[in-house]
């Protein structure tokens, strides 16, 4: 047994009540002691020299379902201090796999050189994830993944014998440990579901007690809608809703947050369990597809091509994309990370100016960017009100999520331009909202960063600085922390954080990697 005892430092503890200074005791994986006097047993001691420690952060929304199979360390996560990755957001999800899907999950293993053990099923899937990595995660089940393997690429109704396949899919992966279904509905196939099918499937994650992950349909004109047919689906399902980064996407959306948060709050009102999560920037990223309409992308990129190549399509999607993006503004739309032997150039900047030196329309330009990287690129868009953004944070339901998959400084996952939430998220929010704004103390910002979210997530023993609970620690700096990622140059771990420990392992010192991997796939019906 190892037994270390952190003292001298200042507590918080992930409740929200106030810190305090005092002495941290672990012994093996977990926390034996915290107190204001020492303990009768210290152990290793380490000094904190006056540093607060706090809970490993909770990031409620994660894409890290096969980064960490790349690179394990997980160091854009570990290094701002988040010890748990909820992933399978968006309707994105490693397993289960069905049809097509599996070669689809191979290629990326291909483009890593990642020699790939086999699986198709969430069982198989979190005993392989775990093997070498640094964080602990919780997997959803991504709907849009599990569609595409049942029924494919098409905009069609799932029939009967569909629907149950879904269902008894859903049902074995929340068995095998999943903590239940995400959506991505402004993606394909997402956006091409009904919200009777949505409901259907995600009914038997009740019995599991599982929860209901969305990103809405729509995070702009129709932005409410959204919001209720979310509200809808974990009503008629019985399962508690979480709603992705909520957002007002658009300067004429912005303030629409005011509706929104007065229907969560009636729902809440009424018996509904329903939290959202955020991260701290006006800009969100995704696909740079997701300009395009819903028809266009039916069938998958191979099929959208095409319909590029079509004149009288290409007429229809420039005339349908045009009329939506100009009252965006292309200015606010910059590339984000091109294809491999692309012209990485193009990265962080704004349509509007490569439409400039190009000398074309930028819709063209989408179009042209589109194609020369076959569909796969990413975006990042400047499109919520600095408003919005506190009103959402300063929610009680609200929690804290990167959005953003593993990223590293160096090694294969050091390549392209990822949106710098992926390394400061956790840090700006103790900085930029807590320190500096004051919109909350810093014992509220840790509390959503940690408690409250295992209070959502129903865990037992994480979240919390408390004997008995996980050893998932952080020791930070609260005057110098602060997010250093940007997005020209996002590669950047954050400053600030002294230690990060994730079941009682020290993962994280003097901004380095230790190269220890504690990490586990937690399996939801083990943690509640």
């Amino acid at each position: 047994m190892e037994r270390f005892t952190i003292r001298n430092c200042r507590v918080v503890d992930g409740t929200g009540r106030p810190a305090f200074n005092g002495y941290v005791t672990v012994l093996d994986n977990r926390i034996e002691y915290v107190g204001t006097t020492p303990p009768a047993l210290l152990g290793r001691k380490i000094e904190a020299d006056g540093l607060t420690i706090t809970p490993g952060f909770i990031d409620m929304h994660s894409h890290s379902d096969l980064t960490l199979f790349a690179d394990g360390r997980a160091v854009s996560k570990i290094s701002q201090g988040i010890t748990l990755e909820i992933v399978g957001q968006c309707g994105i999800s490693g397993a289960p796999l069905y049809g097509h899907m599996e070669d689809e999950i191979g290629k990326f293993f291909d483009r890593h050189h990642i020699i790939r053990r086999p699986y198709t099923g969430m069982k198989d899937y979190l005993r392989e994830v775990e093997r070498h990595i640094a964080v602990n995660i919780l997997a959803l089940i991504g709907h849009g993944t599990l569609r595409r393997g049942v029924m494919g690429e098409e905009d069609a109704p799932a029939t009967l014998t569909q629907i149950q396949t879904m269902q008894e899919a859903v049902d074995l992966a929340m068995q095998a440990g999943a903590i239940g279904l995400s959506t991505g509905l402004i993606y394909p196939p997402g956006c091409y579901t009904t919200t009777e099918e949505i409901v259907e499937v995600t009914r038997p994650i009740a019995k599991h007690r599982g929860l209901y992950f969305s990103h809405l349909r729509n995070e702009g004109d129709a932005l409410v809608e959204a919001v209720d047919e979310a509200l809808r689906i974990g009503k008629e399902a019985r399962v508690g809703v979480q709603l992705s980064h909520h957002k007002a996407m658009g300067p004429h959306n912005w303030g629409k947050t005011r509706i929104t948060l007065d229907h969560i709050d009636q729902a809440i009102v009424a018996g509904q369990d329903v939290y959202m999560d955020q991260y701290p920037y006006v800009a969100s990223a995704t696909s740079l597809t997701a300009l395009l309409p819903d028809w266009a992308l039916i069938g998958g990129s191979e099929k959208a091509l095409e319909r590029l190549k079509n004149t009288a399509l290409l007429t229809r999607i420039i005339h349908e994309t045009e009329r939506k993006e100009s009252r965006f503004g292309w200015d606010r739309t910059r590339i984000g990370t091109v294809r491999e032997g692309q012209d990485r150039g193009l990265q962080g900047r704004s349509l509007a100016r490569i439409a400039e030196d190009w000398g074309m329309p930028p819709v063209k330009v989408l179009i042209k960017i589109l194609q020369d990287n076959e569909m796969q690129v990413s975006m990042i868009r400047f499109g919520m009100g600095e408003e919005d953004l506190e009103r959402v944070f300063r929610h009680p339901r609200t929690l804290i999520g990167t959005d953003g998959g593993g990223s590293a400084p160096d090694g294969p996952l050091s390549q392209g331009n990822p949106h710098p939430r992926t390394y400061g998220t956790f840090p700006r929010v103790l900085s930029k909202f807590t320190r500096d704004k004051h919109w909350v103390s810093l014992e509220e910002a840790v509390h959503k960063m940690t408690g409250l979210a295992a209070h959502r997530l129903g865990l037992k023993h994480r979240g919390r600085i408390a004997p008995g609970f996980m050893a998932d620690l952080v020791v930070l700096d609260p005057d110098r922390i602060d997010d250093v990622a940007t997005f020209e140059n996002p590669h950047q771990t954050a400053q600030g954080i002294s230690q990060v420990y994730v079941n009682g392992s020290l993962v994280w010192q003097h901004n380095r990697h230790t190269g220890q991997m504690p990490g586990r796939a937690l399996r939801y019906y083990e943690e509640r």
